[in-house]
């Protein structure tokens, strides 16, 4: 096909070669909207007349402001058939930068949907607005013809939403896109039995160029969907047939963790089936229904617009699927390199699309260097600002600004962006993409940006580290019930940091629950991160929230306003409380003090929230607040019932002493039998002879432990063996009356979850902070003995923690003894970030009981606040004392 620089060329030819074919359909069924290839050529040619009639003429800017809809290509077409330059806008765009940009671009007249009348007001006296639907066109006379067009005429200028600066006009001339339409025609991608579905925003090039101008130019049929998509991909896909998805990698994630969660729900015989079809790559035969998922006729996947992860890419490859990743920018029209259809790679952007030259400049000793374009697809340039072009464009090369290397085969591959890169004094050179995808592989996350920190220290130096701003995945932490959402991050992120190098290290953390800053492809922008956080982070001002109108106007009710104020007095808060302030991030309360605080709020009001609710169920003040109203709509049905709650007095002596319910009751085995003599032999035996045999253990201060109880044993928590070790630690006598809690994730496979009450195991939630302080008062005051780690978790490196409230009120409430353990080794042996133990001698090491009224002066003459934590100040000081 001879290469011809004009795009009213190649539509017209197109449009010969597919006359009768379907260009255009809506979802759902729209048949007045729907068009075929002539249908769509006249409506284009009509309103071009429409257009010229309006005084648009060749050269002028004129605006759009459409969301995807078949009114988009015949607006674009009918500029393009009048020579007028397109400037495509974002719908969502506040009207500010709307203004902004067609001061900036020129533009006159502007043509908007009837979704955005909102915009009439706004712009009626600047520029000449136009609504597509309330266009009357004419049929065009007869010797209406497109405007000549020289191949360098601009066509569009697209504003880019970056990702490190401010939006720039790119200019895009005739040849540019023309060009970039040949470079995938001669690969083949699309053709005229294709059928596109239309989802990404077309005031962006990748979206313009792949599921507009190369689809219709190739003469598939192109499908747009309503704006539900989200929910109903698949349905959207498997009812049009479509044969091709382009998508970015956001769209891809959310597919991918779809599929996996689906898979992964799968039990017994049915998950080794799953897991053999994956392995075996034979999902196409074995479970054709994951294929059938999207439809029958779909050919591949393609993602763009941002780096793809290879995970999600291999997971594709192994369902069956074929994804194709490509690279690009607006600058660049915008496809600069794809992975050919017969030998794709993963983690790859592909090779260079043909007549498009790709090399790497300024390679450092690992190859990696600047990915430099070259191509007739390359723009003309940034629209009145030629300085700025000049800093990219070098003797036609245009220099992208994305790192990367290439490999033997001519596979580019990237690294990350030059401007984001993070420089350190030492001369390290971070990429925090790189940064990002490895601590964000715990689900708890939901997004995150790293940021590179400069500050002063309080030894008056400067402090340099990297910084990361969390978006915390709160459905997730609901499904776990797990509140303490700051120290979960911090654990995790402590985890994965021993995988890295010291100075990739994340050594700060900011957690905000509004969602990060992105272009409309999904990429971070991290400028505007930077410039909302990092006063934050610096501790130059407090952070902003924004409160909608509805809160604003429900924190002025008689209820909100009582229970902000029994928050501020329970938790002796200064400033303001607001209703989206998160319990845990915001007012700083963590387990045991949301329990304390949920009291309060119940003796406030006179009411009794549920128990589920005290175990987690509850966020934020605005969610306290509307279980509050519901509890007093109870309350007000049920007037004349006596309540629970009548009397009572939020403090945790009345708390740990209520009654176990029934069913929690059943978890704790009080009396054995002789079966269970037997089993705790076996079971003392085997760990003990493990512990001897594999680890050299060695046991020093058994003589310390009283003979009966209640007691409680108190050990450091380094490993996952702390548990077994004090079982072979511990002589049998005091074994048979020991209990242990500990939380139920890791009790939940069948065969450990029969046994663990035989084994005096007490399996909790992280919510039942409740739960675990009666079953320890229930425990003790029959007269058995307790294990408890304090820490609460175990530790990073292998040093003893804080230590968490629970002990210090177990202790001051029941006034039994407490007995300090230390296990050396156990760390070295299984630390939490490894997989898999390996060989270290160990020893545990029992010390003296101490009651706790003992450790409560102690504490207090070290400066804890109250009693509760005096305790534990002074039972952590006697642990460290053992390790001497």
């Amino acid at each position: 096909m001879a290469v011809v620089y004009n795009l009213n060329h190649n539509f017209a030819k197109s449009v010969e070669r597919n006359k009768g074919g379907m260009a255009i359909e809506v979802l759902p069924d729209d048949r007045n909207r729907s068009m075929s290839y002539g249908d769509l050529y006249n409506k284009v040619r009509d309103f071009a007349y429409f257009v010229s009639s309006q005084g648009i003429k060749k050269s002028d800017r004129v605006a759009l402001i459409l969301e995807n809809q078949p009114e988009w290509p015949v607006v674009f077409f009918a500029l393009s058939y009048v020579g007028a330059v397109a400037v495509p806008l974002d719908p969502s765009m506040p009207d500010k930068n709307i203004k902004a940009i067609l001061a900036d671009s020129g533009a006159k007249h502007v043509f908007i949907s009837g979704e955005n009348q909102k915009l009439l007001a706004a712009l009626k006296d600047l520029v000449t607005v136009i609504a597509t639907e309330k266009v009357k066109t004419i049929e065009a006379p007869e010797g209406f013809s497109p405007v000549d067009i020289d191949p360098d005429d601009l066509m569009v200028i697209l504003y880019t939403s970056g990702t490190t600066d401010l939006p720039k006009g790119v200019m895009l001339t005739h040849k540019n896109l023309c060009a970039n339409f040949n470079s995938l025609y001669q690969m083949e991608v699309f053709s005229e039995r294709d059928v596109i579905l239309s989802l990404l925003p077309l005031y962006h090039s990748y979206s313009l160029m792949t599921t507009l101008i190369a689809p219709i130019f190739s003469g598939s049929k192109v499908v747009y969907a309503p704006s539900d998509w989200p929910e109903k991909l698949t349905d959207y896909m498997k009812q049009t047939d479509a044969t091709i998805f382009l998508g970015v990698p956001q769209i891809f994630h959310m597919m991918h963790s779809r599929m996996m969660k689906k898979l992964e729900s799968a039990e017994g015989l049915a998950k080794l089936y799953v897991k053999l079809a994956i392995s075996l790559r034979l999902t196409k035969i074995l479970m054709p229904k994951i294929r059938k998922a999207f439809g029958k006729r779909l050919r591949f996947f393609i993602s763009g617009g941002a780096r793809l992860d290879p995970v999600v890419a291999g997971d594709f490859f192994k369902l069956g699927f074929k994804i194709l990743e490509g690279y690009g920018l607006t600058e660049t029209s915008p496809v600069a390199s794809m992975n050919p259809l017969k030998k794709p790679k993963i983690g790859s952007i592909g090779r260079p699309i043909p007549d498009v030259e790709l090399k790497v400049i300024n390679q450092d000793a690992s190859g990696v260097g600047e990915i430099a374009i070259k191509g007739p697809n390359v723009m003309k340039g940034y629209y009145r600002n030629e300085a700025k072009t000049m800093e990219v464009i070098k003797e036609d090369w245009f220099l992208s600004g994305d790192l990367g290397y290439s490999d033997k085969e001519g596979y580019f591959y990237i690294t990350g962006r030059s401007k984001e890169m993070i420089v350190l004094s030492s001369g390290k050179n971070i990429y925090p993409e790189e940064i990002e995808k490895h601590y964000s592989s715990t689900p708890y996350i939901k997004e995150m940006c790293v940021l590179g920190v400069l500050k002063e220290s309080s030894s008056g130096g400067k402090l340099e580290y990297l910084h990361a701003v969390v978006v915390p995945d709160l459905e997730f932490f609901k499904e776990r019930g797990e509140m303490n959402i700051r120290r979960v991050i911090k654990s995790t992120f402590d985890n994965l940091s021993k995988d890295l190098p010291a100075y990739r290290h994340i050594m700060g953390f900011t957690v905000t629950q509004e969602n990060l800053s992105r272009t409309v492809l999904g990429k971070l922008k991290r400028y505007e991160i930077e410039k909302k956080f990092m006063p934050i982070i610096l501790d130059e001002k407090e952070k902003e929230k924004v409160v909608t109108p509805e809160d604003k106007e429900l924190s002025k009710s008689e209820n909100a306003q009582k229970l902000i104020k029994c928050i501020r007095d329970a938790l002796d808060i200064k400033g303001p409380v607001r209703l989206n302030d998160s319990i845990e991030l915001d007012l700083g309360v963590d387990s045991l003090g949301s329990v304390e605080l949920l009291l309060a709020i119940e003796k406030c009001f006179g009411i009794e929230f549920p128990e589920e609710m005290v175990a987690g169920e509850i966020f934020t003040v605005k969610d306290v607040l509307a279980r509050v109203e519901e509890m007093l709509g109870e309350k007000r049905q049920t007037s004349g019932i006596k309540h629970q709650w009548e009397g009572k007095v939020a403090s945790w002596p009345d708390i740990i002493r209520q009654p176990l319910a029934d069913g929690f009751q059943s978890k704790i085995l009080l009396k054995t039998g002789w079966f269970d003599y037997v089993l705790a032999f076996l079971i003392k035996g085997s760990i003990n002879v493990f512990f001897r045999v594999f680890y050299n253990l060695r046991v020093e201060g058994t003589h310390r432990i009283p003979k009966k109880g209640p007691y409680v044993l108190c050990a450091n928590h380094t490993s996952f063996l702390d548990g077994f070790i004090v079982t072979a630690g511990v002589p049998f006598k005091t074994q048979l009356d020991l209990f242990f809690i500990g939380f139920r994730r890791y009790f939940i496979v069948p065969i450990v979850r029969d046994m663990v009450r035989r084994a005096r195991i007490i399996p909790i939630d992280a919510t039942q902070i409740v739960e675990a302080m009666q079953a320890s008062h229930f425990i003790l005051t029959n007269n058995k003995a307790l294990c408890i780690f304090p820490e609460g978790e175990r530790s990073i490196d292998g040093e003893v923690k804080e230590f968490k409230k629970g002990i210090g009120i177990i202790a001051r409430e029941l006034g039994m003894p407490l007995v300090p353990v230390y296990i050396r080794g156990a760390f070295e042996a299984w630390p939490r970030t490894k997989p898999l133990p390996r060989y270290c001698p160990i020893k545990i090491i029992f010390g003296e009981p101490v009651l706790p009224e003992v450790l409560m002066k102690q504490g207090l003459a070290l400066g804890a606040k109250d009693e509760y934590g005096a305790i534990c100040t002074a039972l952590r000081e006697k642990m460290t004392d053992l390790i001497a």
